[in-house]
């Protein structure tokens, strides 16, 4: 079993390819935030998210 890394946040560049995705109103609020505090982009925060769990799947 790998390690698990540190979730990171980060800025996307070259994302041209588009996925509806529908979330909670709950959901969508902590996205927003999250994306605010770290000042990125809410599509960047999701990136990041997905990339996260498809690195650390099992």
């Amino acid at each position: 079993m790998s390690e698990i890394k540190k979730f990171k946040i980060e800025k996307q560049k070259n994302v041209n390819i588009r996925i509806p995705i529908r979330v909670t109103p709950e959901m969508y609020e902590e996205i927003s935030k999250t994306a605010k505090e770290n000042n990125v982009s809410m599509n960047s925060l999701i990136i990041s998210c997905i990339r996260y769990a498809l690195d650390n799947k099992e």
